[in-house]
């Protein structure tokens, strides 16, 4: 049967990174950014739900790749973590996430040509971030077998034992190759493409810390919830 792989989150999250690991695994698949699943959704809905959501998402699926194991990296993906849970069948949730104001700042800074149109409010910003974690939380008390948390900071920290911890929690076999995703020779069309092709490092961490007077306005955001009140030391 197939293994259905899905990586959710907020853009900028680390998400290309973890691709390129996963896909260390000639197994594996990329689907990369394709919104397939809502698609499914929609056809259940005008079919009046006589089709199901897993065949047609099966089916979009099969018509890209004979391969068994899928990544599918429609971040926002998040919102249907529900409906991947209970109608897809073997599928798995990876949710990438990283310190919310360099995740705010990676965002901001992005330039998104289309799509995104928050990207460009840094209290908008703010406001998805947290939207999006409020209701990963929610799921994750529902499906937490079927859920894995992945934190960017810990994972180009101490690659070695994240990377571990995650391919253990897949079920795959280990390969010293998972380590050394920028030997990784697939086609990446995202802002992180040049980032993933070199070593994992922590470069990029904490790099808020540079902006934090531009970042006033998504501090105060953040601040106000009860895990972000420590936020600033």
């Amino acid at each position: 049967s197939s293994e259905n792989i899905f990586i959710v989150g907020m853009p900028r999250c680390g998400s290309t990174l973890l691709e390129s690991i996963l896909t260390m695994n000639n197994k594996v698949y990329d689907l990369g950014e394709i919104n397939i699943l809502e698609e499914s959704y929609l056809e259940y809905k005008e079919s009046k739900k006589e089709k199901r959501i897993a065949d047609s998402y099966l089916e979009k699926v099969n018509n890209k790749t004979q391969l068994k194991i899928t990544t599918n990296k429609w971040l926002y993906n998040y919102r249907y973590t529900g409906i991947i849970s209970n109608q897809i069948p073997n599928s798995k949730i990876i949710h990438c996430y990283r310190n919310p104001l360099d995740n705010i700042l990676s965002i901001y800074r992005a330039h998104f040509t289309k799509g995104n149109q928050y990207s460009s409010s840094l209290v908008d910003c703010a406001k998805v971030y947290l939207d999006q974690e409020e209701i990963m939380s929610e799921y994750k008390n529902k499906f937490q077998s079927k859920i894995y948390n992945l934190n960017y900071d810990l994972l180009v920290n101490q690659p070695n034992k994240e990377i571990k911890s995650l391919i253990n929690w897949l079920g795959w076999e280990w390969h010293e190759s998972y380590l050394s995703p920028h030997l990784n020779t697939r086609s990446i069309s995202t802002r992180s493409s040049v980032e993933v092709r070199s070593p994992i490092n922590s470069k990029s961490i904490d790099g808020w810390k540079n902006y934090k007077e531009m970042l006033k306005p998504a501090i105060e955001i953040l601040t106000q919830t009860d895990k972000y009140r420590d936020l600033i030391p």
